[in-house]
């Protein structure tokens, strides 16, 4: 299979001035010297899902929201710490987000592009998910994520920029491709489990539905998979518990179909916080989308790699002829082990493929069919609601 790109990650033409304007920025430089530009939040490449950050105020005050608590008791009954849990946010749809605060220092976890909504196949960038993100504090009587005031100190002999406000521990940047089809979705995938990303280690989950890179690191972790059978997982289990859930949403149907007829495919990089302090990214005033979308698209070869990625593509075969076929590939003697109807009829199936089982596989030299699939962009269409971040904060969009 060749796997090609026929489209840029991002638009050539970037105006710095511009782009700081949009995010309400000053565009004088404002950055410590070891930055090659003024950091923004603009982002040109797909959008956020997870978003990990918290904010210490040293005014206290702040009312204490907690799930409960964790408490350490030493030998002698006395209460050593207490740590609060994150509470529950619930929204429609089955979603969530968690916050907490002790008093003095806000925490805040959740997928923000899924929160109150029926799907995230399309979500919102960085600055509006801390748009939606405020809303719900709001809510609940705290303050907003802010920037902060910068101060400069030394790092290991170096000047370096800090910042007093927020701190981001984790972002999810997502981005969707089309392969075309459904057929060309699943081939894709296959493909994908061979491959291997620079120093993170590739797994396959589920049935080749989902490829990830670098579980369980501390700093990058990459995940693809098939869109449109994880909606549908998301719908059976609707299905199987129908009379606590409720009927399942035709507009999650019609977008599963549609997720298969366009061969959707999902692509999402996870930033951890040692990634992000490496990137000196971890705190909000000096985060830098540009730095995360460089590492993006520098990371995103192992996702077209295929110049000389051949795999035949009989797994798409049936269970019975696939099974007919493999026998065939292992030199087995068909004729003892099918009936001659059987035979025939298997023969007839695969003939298509450049297989004929009537000839013994050590005769000939198999020369696989190779398919060519481009990753393309993905438009919303007409028909998808997206709804604006306003309407997010209470997460109770219908």
């Amino acid at each position: 299979m060749l796997v090609t790109r026929h489209f840029s990650l991002t638009g050539e033409t970037f105006d710095q001035k511009t782009t700081a304007a949009t995010e309400g920025q000053n565009p004088v430089f404002r950055s410590p010297d070891w930055w090659p530009s003024a950091p923004t939040k603009f982002q040109r490449i797909g959008f956020c899902d997870w978003l990990s950050i918290y904010q210490r105020h040293e005014c206290g005050g702040l009312p204490k929201i907690a799930g409960g608590a964790f408490m350490r008791i030493d030998r002698d009954g006395a209460v050593e710490t207490v740590t609060l849990k994150k509470e529950r946010i619930e929204g429609s749809h089955e979603t969530a987000v968690f916050i907490r605060c002790d008093g003095e220092t806000v925490w805040f976890d959740g997928n923000v592009s899924k929160f109150g909504r029926p799907d995230n196949v399309f979500g919102y960038t960085f600055s509006q998910c801390l748009q939606i993100i405020n809303g719900i504090l709001s809510r609940y009587g705290l303050p907003p994520f802010t920037e902060g005031n910068k101060f400069i100190t030394n790092f290991k002999g170096e000047p370096r920029s800090c910042w007093t406000g927020a701190i981001v521990t984790r972002v999810d940047i997502t981005t969707n491709f089309s392969t075309g089809s459904k057929e060309n979705a699943s081939a894709y995938m296959r493909h994908l489990q061979n491959q291997q990303a620079s120093r993170l280690k590739t797994g396959t989950y589920g049935d080749a539905e989902t490829v990830d890179f670098g579980r369980g690191s501390r700093r990058l972790y990459i995940k693809a998979y098939t869109k449109g059978p994880e909606l549908r997982r998301h719908i059976k289990r609707i299905e199987m518990d129908s009379f606590q859930k409720g009927p399942v949403n035709p507009f999650v149907v019609h977008l599963a179909d549609w997720c298969d007829s366009v061969g959707l495919v999902r692509v999402e990089f996870t930033f951890k916080a040692t990634k992000l302090h490496d990137m000196g990214c971890h705190y909000l005033g000096g985060f830098d989308m540009k730095l995360l979308e460089n590492e993006f698209k520098q990371r995103f070869e192992v996702f077209t790699r295929g110049e000389s990625a051949h795999v035949d593509d009989m797994t798409s075969l049936p269970k019975h002829l696939l099974s007919t076929y493999r026998m065939w590939m292992a030199g087995d003697d068909l004729d003892s082990k099918m009936s001659r109807a059987t035979f025939y009829k298997h023969r007839k199936a695969l003939l298509p493929f450049g297989v004929d089982i009537a000839i013994k596989s050590n005769v000939i030299q198999f020369k696989p069919k190779v398919r060519v699939i481009q990753l393309g962009p993905v438009s919303i269409p007409d028909w998808y609601e997206l709804p604006q971040t306003e309407d997010l904060k209470d997460g109770t969009y219908h």
